[in-house]
Order: structure tokens, then sequence, then C-alpha cells
């Protein structure tokens, strides 16, 4: 369970500072989220946010899937809106916004209690709610890049071929096992590769480029460096630089791509030779046959990728002193 505890008694940072970053602020809670932990934490994550001086903070709890998407969408009024749940909610959050006209857009803060929190870890956001309420409530809002995948919008990460049969197959395991975070990940990896391993004959265009036809094994486009609740795919991927992180890894026989596993979940793969790094503004992938994919960790199935990447487009509140 995430952790507890209490901001200063005076109501502010404990050294005077008022916090400006949430301003007037919608949360939106998804009480399910982490099989229903963010229900259960939600009255002393209140407490800690109602004890936050410069803030006025306005409640909500989604109610089923996309309401999230919905809330964000109508947020009038407000300069932020937070999100408190998992990766879900946050991707849900992030496309509300996202659907408001261009010149009124709240900035999105986080609260994680989800089971990935992928998004937080590259915002710098703790898992440990006291710490997390003092590090959006002191954070910066700042401009980050946004991706968009056959009309989705994403913060994080889009992924193509296996990685994206380990995400469906997670979805599954998460409500029959309760597991969470990179064991759920790690569990569902391994049921893919001995019982769904294969790799994809996919056409990949690069930035408007020629299609180039390639045989690989899994293909990530991110904003940030995990995914899979911290799976350490593009460890050098950062949301500003104005460019999607791309992780290519060829097809290879099971034996190889075991020995490999350790190095990939650790960040080590980068300079290995079934694997190729780059940086893109847009990306287009095309299959003969439907390919599973996954954007922010929603599946789809389809024959066509088009993936890019908007500069300095969305809004966030990052991480600030804790």
């Amino acid at each position: 369970m995430p952790g507890i505890g209490m901001l200063h008694p005076d109501g502010e940072l404990g050294d005077g500072r008022e916090c400006m970053a949430l301003g007037k602020c919608l949360a939106i809670v998804n009480p399910a989220a982490k099989h229903g932990v963010t229900g259960q934490v939600m009255p002393a994550i209140r407490r800690l946010l109602d004890g936050v001086s410069g803030a006025e903070i306005s409640y909500i709890e989604s109610e089923a899937p996309r309401h999230a998407l919905d809330l964000a969408r109508e947020a009038n009024g407000f300069e932020t809106v937070l999100a408190v749940g998992g990766d879900g909610t946050v991707h849900e959050v992030t496309n509300g916004i996202m659907e408001r006209p261009a010149g009124d857009r709240p900035a999105m803060a986080i609260i994680p209690t989800g089971s990935g929190n992928d998004y937080a870890r590259t915002l710098g956001i703790s898992f440990d709610l006291p710490t997390a309420v003092r590090q959006v409530a002191t954070g910066e809002r700042r401009m980050v890049d946004i991706g968009r995948c056959n009309g989705m919008w994403f913060d994080n990460s889009v992924a193509i071929g296996l990685d994206a049969r380990v995400t469906a197959k997670a979805v599954e395991m998460k409500v029959r096992t309760g597991w969470s975070g990179l064991p759920l990940y790690l569990r569902s990896l391994f049921y893919v590769l001995f019982n769904q391993y294969h790799s994809h004959r996919l056409r990949v265009a690069y930035d408007g480029g020629q299609p180039e036809e390639v045989d690989l094994l899994a293909l990530a486009l991110t904003h940030g460096p995990t995914y899979g609740g911290g799976f350490l795919i593009t460890p050098e991927s950062v949301p500003t630089d104005g460019l999607l992180d791309v992780c290519a890894i060829a097809a290879m026989p099971l034996g190889e791509a075991l020995w490999r596993l350790p190095f990939v979940i650790a960040g080590k793969h980068t300079r290995m030779r079934p694997v190729t790094m780059s940086r893109h503004a847009s990306v287009v992938v095309e299959s003969d046959e439907p390919v599973a994919g996954q954007i922010d960790g929603e599946v789809l199935l389809d024959t066509r990728y088009e993936v890019e990447t908007f500069p300095s487009a969305f809004e966030v509140v990052m991480a600030g002193p804790s």
C-alpha cells in the first residue's frame, strides 16, 4: 500500500512557502486503481492535499472506463487537473485535456496510486504519498512533449509486437491474480515468451522516409525511460527533447531472448546486436496481418500504426522539492 503520512501541521511545507503549482485544481480520483487501494487511502490523500496552502482543490471520482476522460474534458475553469490513480487514469485524463480547445487546457499533475505508474516516474513523482503531495505542490509547471497514435494521445509509450501482447496478458492477469507493477509485467512476459513467442514482418518508415521491411520481436516508442511498471526500455528517454525514443528489437531465438532479458530489464541492452536505438519525430508501422499494439497500456490490434510527437504541447507539473 502506498505510504501514508502528514504534511507540516501549519498546512504549508514547513518552511513558509505556499504551494502555487496546483492553483485551482480538479482532482480526478479513480478509487478502483490498484485493486481498490486508491479508494482505501483516499481519505488520507485528501487530508494531505487539503493541507496544501495556496491551492483550491475540488474532488470527483471516476465511476467507469472513460469517465476520467469525460471529467477532464469538462474541467472548465481549472488551472490544473490532478490524476489520482495509475497509468490508465493518467491516460484518460491526458486525452480529456487534449480534447479541450488548445488555449483552454489545464496542466496535469499526478498522485501515483496505481499498478505501473510509469509516467509518474518520468515526471519524477515519488510513490510515497506525502512525498508525492509535496512534490506536486512545490512542482514546476512545464511544457513537455506529447504523442499521438492512430488518433489517441499518449504521454509515455507506444509498443508494437511482443510488448503489446505482454500488456494484454498483464491486463488479464491483473484482474485474476491481484498482482501489479513490475512483478505483474514479468509474470505476463514469461507467459508470452513460452506460449506466444514470435516476431512480426513489419514495414517501418521513420520521419516520412521510405518504409523498410524488418523482422522485429518488439518496437517501443517512448517519451519516458520505463514501461511495464519499471521496465527500463529506453533509459535515456526524456519528455522534453521533441523526439520519440525508439527501441527496435530484432527477431531472435527464444533461448537468446531469455539470456538477454535481464539486460533489457536493467536498461543495459541498448548496445546489444539485436537492438537498434534511435530518435524520431514520427514513425509509421504497417503489417499485412493485424499486430498487437499498446498505447499507454491501452491494447489494440491493427495493421497500421501512425505515431508522432508534438514537442512542448502538453503542460504538466513536474516534481518539485520533497
